[in-house]
């Protein structure tokens, strides 16, 4: 009897296609994924997206794609993410957000260029405090501080160092010393400034029928004023005279009521320059109109 041996038949099956379905789910399931991809992408877009941008493009989804091109009219006649006119609507909308991310982080880097000037400011101010001697021992009637508006220089009064006397606008020589150091340095400075003047509780006899604490805390900002000035500061550089009487005391127990015979100096950021600049500027019809704008808000 013959061996017989195993034979191992390998068949090919020939023909096309991948499987009972073909390749075609492949196409299918790339269709699947640029559509989620869409999804996912519009999602984004409209967490991003402000308000007055999500009521443009539902506006631009209820008007007919024609006069989206053509420049129609918007249904609520708001400013649209999508304006009408130009040869593109999708690429004006990322340009326009493009330009919105580009002016963000221009204002952000300004910001932070401006915030550290300001410190660096209050740096001189103390080494220039701290190497004469005796301006060393006038350090302590000064506050500085970085606020929201800037930063703020404030000259207080001690019963040992007054910076004004009793109801006077007359300037001691330590509040002399002290104005003529800020101003260099404040003059070296591109922002403009406020003046304000402050007084203590005690009123006049007439109380504010007459002579009062306005007019005594205004006289004493201008005086502070000719003072700095004659200390090497640009008049330019004054933008507003302020006076607050007794309404802004310091209330701070580690400082005499008399703390509060003072000046203040608020160096200005470019935001709030800005503000004081635009209300000087404007005009009644400017004022009519922002009125309206805040009782509609």
């Amino acid at each position: 009897m013959k061996d017989k041996s195993v034979r191992i038949i390998v068949r090919k099956k020939s023909g096309h296609g991948g499987g009972h379905h073909g390749g075609s789910w492949k196409i299918a399931y790339a269709d699947f994924m640029t559509a989620m991809m869409a999804l996912f992408l519009v999602m984004w877009l409209i967490s991003t997206s402000t308000p007055q941008e999500l009521k443009g493009i539902a506006e631009y989804f209820r008007t007919p794609l024609i006069l989206g091109y053509n420049g129609g009219k918007n249904i609520s006649d708001s400013e649209s993410p999508i304006p009408g006119g130009g040869d593109d609507v999708s690429k004006q909308i990322g340009e326009e957000k493009n330009h919105m991310l580009n002016a963000s982080q221009n204002e952000y880097e300004q910001l932070h260029i401006e915030r550290n000037l300001l410190l660096e400011a209050a740096r001189k101010i103390y080494e220039t405090f701290e190497i004469d001697n005796r301006l060393k021992s006038l350090a302590p009637n000064l506050i500085i501080e970085l606020t929201e508006l800037g930063l703020r220089i404030q000259i207080l009064a001690f019963d040992d160092k007054p910076m004004f006397g009793i109801g006077s606008t007359s300037i001691d020589p330590n509040m002399q010393e002290i104005l003529h150091a800020l101003a260099p340095i404040i003059n070296s400075l591109p922002n403009k400034i406020t003046l304000s003047g402050h007084t203590d509780e005690r009123q006049y006899i007439t109380g504010d029928r007459g002579y009062s604490n306005w007019e005594l805390s205004a006289d004493r900002a201008n005086a502070s004023r000719r003072e700095l000035i004659a200390g090497g500061l640009d008049s330019n550089k004054i933008i507003r005279i302020i006076a607050l009487a007794d309404t802004v005391s310091l209330n701070n127990p580690n400082y005499s009521k008399d703390a509060n015979r003072r000046i203040s100096i608020l160096i200005l950021n470019k935001n709030a320059q800005q503000y004081i600049e635009n209300e000087n500027n404007m005009t009644g019809t400017d004022f009519l109109k922002q009125s309206k704008t805040i009782i509609e808000q």
